[in-house]
This record gives structure tokens, sequence and C-alpha cells, in this order.
């Protein structure tokens, strides 16, 4: 790693950088109209727009409203949170302390913060502040915990907490977004400056580039009469201003795109007069490879654009999302700031913008499922398509389902996406994402396009299988095996008593599950270090699944027969076919290294539930669902048969583990339990 020298000119009153007067000429109305269609196809509320243009600022619009109820236009001086796009300030404020000889990337992060301490020994004998600003710490994303603890922990505290999260990969193995870790970065330019972070981006970054209406205040961006209201993308309902105090470094800044503006301005300058050379291009340098065309630097994502080299980070924070991107060759730039929530139009812009600085005409539209033409009917049936898709450059396998009518893309440690019909044997990822994600099939596999990339994946070929027993007698020894119906049938209610670990999250919980006539419900009270952090409450009240937190908005609720089956006392052992419509046993796996048999469940509906039974005992050591669950540590209770301890492999919170500490049985439980908490 290089050294890098110290630049005298951060210990100088630096004057603010000159930005051209944007102008508004017939040069970018084909943009405007193009900005102003996708943000009502994509049903955002508000948008402001900047664009950059030889190194200088020459375009600004507001489109759309910046509050609704109140109908009042976003403009280019409307303040919104830019969330994530905070990161790149935090990497350039670590930057600059290594050029005043402060910081060292290669160092420890101890070294700064003694406190900093890791749960893998090794990792944490090892980790430098190099690591911290490309994400190759080894710890997953532990944003629940960050948002569980915000108001409750202070910075240094949840630094401390996330360092006992558990580690999903070694130090430097892969790419893993960390949040928290960025706020330890931020703590360590904080310590080199011998002030709050706060003040480090104030007055060595807002005020030497004139940055003059940007803040980390919440409540001063709020008190401006010129800020926005932050909306749900689903819903369209305003969402309240998420102050993250303790971890600003990851995402805490609020501005507008005129003040972005004088950011990439100086960025397309080499960040000049903020960096020395070296510490620019080692920002912009990729640090970590995300994929074969992706890499991170110090802050900013490193795609490509039609072969050249972008430089780019995103933001998303409740109700809002943001789109900061520059090209250096090319010194073109751009800042998109909009009022909802995990927008497509962050994708979507840089393709807009970046075609009409390069002087392409608007590309012709091509025929998607949601136009009024219909595309041609699939060439073979939808249901075919599915099955298992393996790549061994990277290694990777992808699962296709399919649900009701149409398909499921299974990518592992990512949610499920629905497809939609192309036309042909051509399938996209529905919306809201963006378009460019395709899956075309044939004989042999999947071709599997993105942005960027294009990979082919083989599909498994799969025999019959022809199980020894039936679906009726697998299901007999099942229940057989975990007591019996005579056992199970005295059984009217269930009261356990959870000790909950969120083993990658560093944080852990305690509290009660009910159960009671096809209803369930969980209460836990979430802690981290010793301190309580918030709570959680779900349940199934008979009709729908819902879910509250202490420290996220309400969540939405929807009906499901499987949810009936989850809730079912007897584990849905019991009486199977008044829950399920159909069986089958669809081959053999191994958990834990034990044989098991497969066993498909399907709702009337069409939701599925898949039981991994052991071909030994006949336990179920692993159910899938949304995300799969394992079973093990079985023992008697109440003359019955259940599993002790459970793991949820949870792709967005990694591994769950529920620990039962005790059971009481057939005790009364009030039923204003399984309704969600007002």
């Amino acid at each position: 790693m290089k050294r890098y020298f110290l630049a005298s000119l951060l210990a100088l009153a630096l004057p603010a950088l000159a930005s051209a007067q944007p102008t508004q000429t017939s040069e970018f109305s084909a943009l405007e109209k193009e900005v102003e269609a996708a943000r009502i196809k994509f049903k955002i509320p508000g948008l402001s727009l900047a664009v950059l243009k030889d190194g200088k600022l020459v375009y600004t619009h507001g489109f759309g409203l910046r509050n609704v109820a109140k109908k009042l236009p976003a403009t280019p001086e409307t303040l919104y949170s830019i969330g994530s796009s905070t990161k790149a300030f935090t990497a350039a404020s670590v930057l600059m302390a290594v050029d005043a000889g402060k910081v060292k990337l290669t160092e420890r992060p101890v070294t700064y913060l003694p406190y900093f301490k890791l749960r893998d020994p090794e990792a944490s004998a090892q980790i430098t502040v190099s690591d911290l600003l490309c994400h190759r710490s080894g710890l997953p994303r532990t944003d629940f915990m960050m948002l569980a603890a915000e108001g409750t922990l202070s910075r240094k505290e949840l630094i401390q907490a996330v360092g006992q999260a558990k580690p999903t990969a070694k130090l430097g193995e892969k790419f893993q977004y960390q949040n928290i870790l960025f706020a330890a970065a931020g703590e360590i330019a904080a310590t080199a400056f011998a002030m709050p972070y706060e003040q480090v981006i104030e007055t060595k970054i807002f005020a030497p580039l004139g940055m003059t209406r940007s803040t980390l205040s919440v409540a001063k961006a709020l008190a401006d009469k010129d800020h926005a209201t932050g909306y749900d993308p689903a819903t369209q309902k305003p969402l309240v201003w998420r102050d993250i105090a303790a971890t600003a470094p990851a995402g805490a800044i609020n501005s507008s795109v005129v003040d972005m503006a004088k950011w990439v301005e100086a960025l397309l300058q080499g960040a000049k007069p903020l960096l020395s050379t070296e510490s620019y291009a080692a920002m912009t340098t990729q640090q970590m490879a995300m994929s074969p065309t992706i890499g991170y630097g110090y802050g900013w994502f490193l795609p490509k654009w039609r072969g050249i080299s972008v430089v780019e980070h995103g933001g998303n924070i409740d109700g809002f999302n943001a789109e900061v991107a520059f090209i250096p060759e090319k010194k073109w730039g751009l800042v998109m700031l909009s009022n909802v929530s995990q927008s497509p139009m962050a994708a979507e812009i840089q393709e807009i913008v970046w075609r009409n600085l390069s002087g392409e005409k608007s590309a012709q539209k091509k025929p998607t499922p949601s136009d009024s033409v219909k595309p041609a009917a699939p060439s073979v049936p939808t249901k075919d398509e599915a099955g298992s898709y393996v790549s061994t450059t990277p290694a990777m396998t992808m699962k296709v389902t399919f649900d009701k009518d149409h398909l499921v893309l299974n990518v592992p440690g990512q949610p499920p996406y629905a497809m939609q019909h192309a036309g042909g044997r051509a399938y996209r990822l529905a919306p809201p994402l963006p378009e460019g994600f395709k899956a075309t099939f044939d004989e042999k596999g999947m071709l599997w396009e993105q942005p960027g990339v294009k990979m082919l994946l083989a599909k498994e070929t799969t025999n019959v299988y022809k199980a020894p027993l039936t679906v009726d007698g697998l299901l007999a020894k099942m229940l057989e095996a975990v007591g019996g119906k005579v056992a199970w049938s005295k059984h009217k209610s269930r009261v356990d008593t959870l000790m909950v670990d969120f083993e990658n999250q560093g944080m852990q919980a305690t509290g009660e599950n009910y159960q009671s006539q096809g209803k369930q419900a969980q209460r836990l009270d979430v802690t981290a270090i010793g301190k309580k952090i918030g709570w959680i409450a779900n349940g199934y009240d008979g009709k729908a699944v819902w879910i509250s937190f202490s420290f996220l908005p309400p969540q939405p609720t929807r009906n499901s027969e499987r949810f009936r089956a989850e809730a079912d006392l007897a584990m849905g052992l019991l009486e199977p076919k008044a829950l399920f419509e159909k069986f089958a046993i669809t081959g053999t796996d191994k958990v834990e290294g034990e044989e098991c048999y497969v066993l498909v469940k399907t709702t009337k509906s069409g939701e599925r539930m898949t039981d991994y039974v052991s071909t030994k005992s006949f336990f179920v050591l692993r159910r899938d669902t949304d995300t799969p669950e394992f079973y093990s540590d079985f023992r008697e209770s109440g003359g019955v048969i259940v599993p002790h301890r459970s793991v949820q492999k949870n792709p967005s919170m990694g591994s769950i583990v529920t620990t039962i500490q005790s059971t009481r049985w057939d005790v009364p439980v009030d039923s204003k339990v399984f309704n969600a908490p007002k």
C-alpha cells in the first residue's frame, strides 16, 4: 500500500469551488422528457436532478412534488436525505486524515479506536482501516441491529455490538456491505482530527466546497423551508425522516442537487483541493471485487457503462433514494435525489443522462409484459422452465420455481424475485425492479443477463424419484415419531419461553411464543451488549400474518393458507390434509449429513412448504418456506416430541437461532395476544 504525503492545503481556509451557472437550453429538453416519463412510470412523487458536463454544472431541474399533500414542487434546492451516498464523504474524510499523516490505511482500527474488536480473533488481529472502507470485513449486513439500536446505543456501543456478530466469510474473502463498520471508519476520522465526525464533514468538506445547505442534522433539514417529504413506494404514504445519528458516517447527510453538484465537480477535478493525487486514485480504484465486471473502491462502486469506467454510489433510506455518479474519462457527472424509497430510478437515471450527454437519441422501447401489446406466447410451458441452474464460473446455483402462474427466481442470500414472461422463452424480473435483468431459457439451460453481466447456467437434470413408501405412509411415520395422534390430540394450547440469538447481527432476544386454535404469536425483547434496544412482535391471527417492530413503521400484512399450517399446534402433522391439498415425495437430500425424504406440500392456493424428513427418525430436520429453517435437539415435552432448537437462515439477517427454554401446555392464552400491537 502506498504512503500518502501531508497536504498543506488542509490547514488553509479554502474558498468554495466556482461552479458554472446551469443552463436550461433545448440541449436538455429530450433528457427532461425522458426523466419525467421515468418518474411517472416508477411512481416517484418528486425528484431533483443535476447534470455536469466538461467538469461543470450545466443543468438542474426539479420534477414533480416534494410534498404531495401541500402540492409543493421539487426544486434544485430541495433538501433530501442522500442515504448511503454519504459513504463517499466518510471515505474522503479518512483519506484526508491519511494525507495529514494522522491515519494509515494498513493500520488496525484498534490503533485509533481502543474498543474495536471482532468476534473472530484472527480477523480482529488482521483487519485494517482499508478493509472497513471497502466492505471486506467478513461481516454481513447488520442493518437490523443498526435500526433497532438507533436512539438506544451510542456510536461507540454500536461498533462494540457489531463486533460480537458472527462473520459469514473470512476477512477479505468476499464483498459484504457493512454499514456499522463504515460508522467505525467515520469515528477513526473523528479521532484523527480530534473533533466529532459531523464536524469533520462540515468543516473539511462542506465548508471548502461551499455546500452551505448540506447538513447531517435531520432537525436542521426539516427546519429548511425547501425540504422534501419522503414516501413509501408501495402505499405512497408519507414516512417520517429517519435519524441515524449513531451510524451517521454510513448515511446521514441531507443535501440538495445544487450542493451535491459542487462535490461531484470537485471529484471531476481529482478531488482537489480536498485530497492528494494518491488518495483520490486509491478512492476510485478497485479495492474489492464484487463480480467479474463491478468493483468497489473506498466509498464508491465501480461499474462500467458501455466499457467506460463509472464511479457511483446510490443511497436508500426511509422515503428517499439517491444516485451520485461521475465518469472521470468524460468529465460527466450527475446527482439524482428523490423522495421515495428503493426507486428503480437510480439505475435508470445513469442510462438516461449518459446517453443524452453522448448525443445518442432515445432507444426504441422494447415491449414488456406491462405494455398493452402482449408478448408472444411461451414456446415451452412456463412451469417446465422450473429447475436448478448451475454456473461453474463463478460458482453459483440459481433455482427457478413455479408459483401459481408465474416463475420465481431464487438467488442464494437474496429474497425471491417474481419473473414476468417477455416473449418466447425469455423472462424478466418483475417491477419495481428495473429493466435489464433477464433470463432466456433453451434446451441446455439459462442465459442470465443484467447490466454489465452475461452468464450461462446449465440446467440440472433430474430423474423421476420412486419413493420406497407412500405419502400417507410417510405422514403416518412422521406423526408417530413425535408422539402419535392420541398424545397430540390432548393439547389445545402451548406457550414457549424462548431465547433467540441473531448471531450474524450481534444481538439477542428473549420472550414467549403462543399457539392456540390455529393461531400463533411471538413477542420478543431485543438486546445488544446487554442493553435492551427494542422489541419485535409477529404472529398469525387466523386470517393474516402480521409483524411489528419498535423501530420500524407498521409492516403490510397478507392472507396466507401456508401461515395457517405454520401456526398449527401439532406442527401440521395431526391433520395435514386439512392444511394442504397436494403432497409429493420428490427425492432425497441430506441435512447435516443425515439422509432425508423431500416432502413437498402445496396448499389449495398454490403455496408450498417443503419438509426434509429423516429416513431414520422421521423427524422434520429442515423446512423451507420463504427461508429454510433447521430443527434439532428433539426432546419429550408434554408427552410429545418437539425440537427445542431451530436455526432460520434469513437472507437479510443471517442465522437466527431459537432455543426453547421451557414449555407450558394447555394454559389459558388471551386471544388479544394474537392481534397486532396498535
